[in-house]
């Protein structure tokens, strides 16, 4: 049985009245004087990481991370005690060879997952792909994955010049590019010793980790990003970085199955296919409909019976549906408005209304010839912008509609 005390570090069941029940680290604040129930602090939901030193390869660092912590009350029954790697630190020995520290990190990975402790498992998971894929590795007649034109492509290096990178872009085809890119567009470096396909299982499952803290982390408003400068919500910045996980994925597994001398070719497929479904449930939850059914649709030309993708393409005929019912009913509102202000009595006289105020009142006197023309211009120019205005929304409306 669990012996909990004041001040000590927990993991706790979060399920009522939640869509999508998750587990999460939290501090014992204080304990009922029947030992049933517990006050807790709880620790913020988005990952940073191990030691809390150091950068992600692919999930959002968000600069305002731990700055807010929540309060909670909690049954004793939901309390979980820490796995047992977790109260120590982590000790990895230097003669340990860079596979075993990658599966190493990836297991405790795996553990937090199956436990649904989605930030925790995403900080092991880039704590393994770090050891294997960051930026530092990269070097000279090397392989990366790098950023071209908003897409995640192959890339050989040639030349490295402080923070710019002389590449060869190397497409599906076989044909080449060379170009020099700054060291931001370089996404990951390829491990290309990786039997055991650990890499792209590792970026799989901490894309799995986001499109969950996506549906989990309730923070609102805009927040920043280390290394980015474009400010989005939290939820906006774990799908869009599950989407970039998912695409390096794909890329990468493309490229084991040309590269290997004997690559495992079912099991890259199914790595794509999986890469595929979340990378297409993301896109869902960016209302990026088009690029959510692309996805879905390959997965069905490779597996027809997919029950997963099959789900998924009809969840987005049902939201494209929804959103063009919704697109009719505003264009709708707006030609009601069109016709309301243009031909109406009561849109004549809001225009006169408009009209009055460049009139002269009785108990104005006489506008000289130059006021005169004035005000005649201010309400020809008043009418024709009303007329032009009301075309050019009838024309949007329609457009829409058809």
């Amino acid at each position: 049985m669990m012996t909990h005390a004041v001040g000590s570090t927990v993991r706790i069941r979060v399920s009522a009245g939640k869509k999508h029940p998750f587990t999460c680290r939290a501090i014992i604040a204080t304990i009922s004087s029947g030992e049933k129930s517990v006050s807790l602090v709880r620790d913020d939901l988005a990952p940073v990481p191990l030691g809390r030193v150091g950068n992600f390869i692919v999930a959002p660092l968000f600069n305002s991370v731990g700055r807010s912590v929540e309060e909670c009350e909690s049954s004793i029954d939901d309390l979980m005690e820490l796995l047992p790697f977790e109260d120590n630190e982590i000790v990895v020995s230097e003669s340990s060879s860079t596979a075993e520290k990658v599966e190493l990190y990836k297991s405790r990975g795996d553990q937090l997952l199956r436990l649904n402790d989605y930030t925790c498992a995403a900080a092991y998971y880039e704590a393994a792909l770090n050891f294997i894929a960051s930026k530092s590795n990269v070097s000279i007649g090397g392989s990366c994955i790098a950023r071209r034109n908003g897409d995640a492509v192959i890339a050989d290096v040639d030349c490295i010049d402080t923070d710019q990178y002389d590449v060869t872009f190397i497409s599906q085809e076989g044909e080449e590019t060379e170009a020099t890119i700054p060291q931001k567009d370089i996404l990951c470096s390829i491990w290309i010793n990786d039997e055991e396909y650990l890499q792209p299982r590792c970026l799989l499952n901490l894309s799995r980790c986001l499109v969950k803290l996506a549906e989990i982390d309730p923070t609102s408003g805009y927040v920043g990003c280390s290394g980015q400068s474009k400010r989005a919500t939290r939820q906006e910045k774990y799908r869009s970085s599950a989407v970039l996980g998912c695409s390096i994925t794909i890329t990468l597994c493309e490229y084991l199955k040309k590269s290997k001398a004997s690559p495992d070719v079912p099991l890259l497929d199914s790595l794509i296919g999986k890469a595929r479904l979340i990378r297409s449930r993301s896109f869902i939850g960016r209302n990026m409909l088009r690029n959510a059914m692309v996805d879905a649709k390959k997965i069905i030309s490779q597996t027809p019976h997919d029950k997963d993708a099959l789900k998924l393409i009809s969840e987005i005929k049902a939201k494209e549906a929804h959103n063009k019912l919704l697109d009719r009913k505003i264009s709708k509102e707006v030609c009601r408005w069109v016709k309301k202000a243009t031909t109406t009595s009561e849109g004549a006289a809001a225009i006169e209304r408009m009209d009055g105020e460049s009139s002269v009142s009785d108990s104005e006197t006489h506008l000289s010839e130059t006021e005169y023309l004035r005000s005649l211009f201010v309400w020809i120019f008043q009418k024709t912008f009303m007329e032009i205005g009301a075309v050019i929304a009838f024309v949007i409306a329609m457009w829409v509609i058809y």
